[in-house]
């Protein structure tokens, strides 16, 4: 009862956070702007409301929005068959340059591997978009929540030690996160000309952080 009551928790907080970018991401975006939602999941038997969370909210015409993903998107296609969906196998983008007026991406950054590939995804974004809107979860965040891992991650020994017992499959190949000097020192390593970082706060910490460069 009480797993199920803090997951219930965890997800509400996620979900607020996510309807706040959301709203910032909104606050640029106008219609007629057309959008590439970069790590788009495949559709679960199980709904989670805040899965592929921009996609369902997407409130302009299909034709504007495409969604990008590593993994078989073909059951996405029937659930959204007038949304345009692209799987590809990492690396670079199967589009042109500046073919996307924004490239949004929520929470994939520290997912795609060590510093070599974040950049060359953030390079990726900056290719094919005249705008980037891209989310990460803040590494000094008390609880990590991929892995409810408290204080752990925040030294990357100690936590990928303890993934390797206690969280099989998370590797630094999979989730590497971000704190706020990193973050920093991608997007100064990057093709951005220009970049904000905005700090997402849950009592007054930083959860995540929004990044929006061009």
């Amino acid at each position: 009862m009480i797993n199920t009551s803090m997951k219930a928790l965890q997800n509400k907080i996620i979900l607020t956070q996510r309807e706040g970018k959301l709203r910032h991401f909104y606050s640029l975006f106008a219609d007629g702007m057309t959008v590439v939602d970069v790590g788009v999941s495949p559709q679960r038997k199980k709904r989670i409301p805040t899965t592929n969370y921009f996609l369902k909210n997407f409130k302009y015409e299909s034709m504007y929005y495409t969604g990008l993903g590593v993994r078989d998107l073909s059951q996405m296609r029937k659930h959204y068959p007038d949304k345009t969906f692209v799987q590809y196998p990492g690396g670079r983008f199967p589009f042109k340059d500046n073919e996307f007026d924004w490239a949004f991406s929520n929470a994939v950054i520290e997912h795609v591997g060590g510093e070599a590939t974040e950049l060359h995804f953030l390079n990726e974004m900056l290719r094919v978009a005249k705008n980037v809107f891209f989310t990460t979860p803040n590494k000094h965040f008390p609880i990590e929540v991929h892995t409810n891992a408290l204080f752990l991650h925040w030294n990357n020994a100690i936590f990928y030690r303890w993934c390797r017992s206690y969280r099989k499959g998370i590797t630094k190949d999979n989730l590497y996160l971000f704190s706020y000097t990193r973050l920093k020192e991608l997007l100064d390593s990057s093709n951005a000309c220009s970049y904000e970082i905005r700090k997402n706060r849950l009592i007054g910490i930083p959860m995540t952080y929004t990044v929006v460069c061009d």
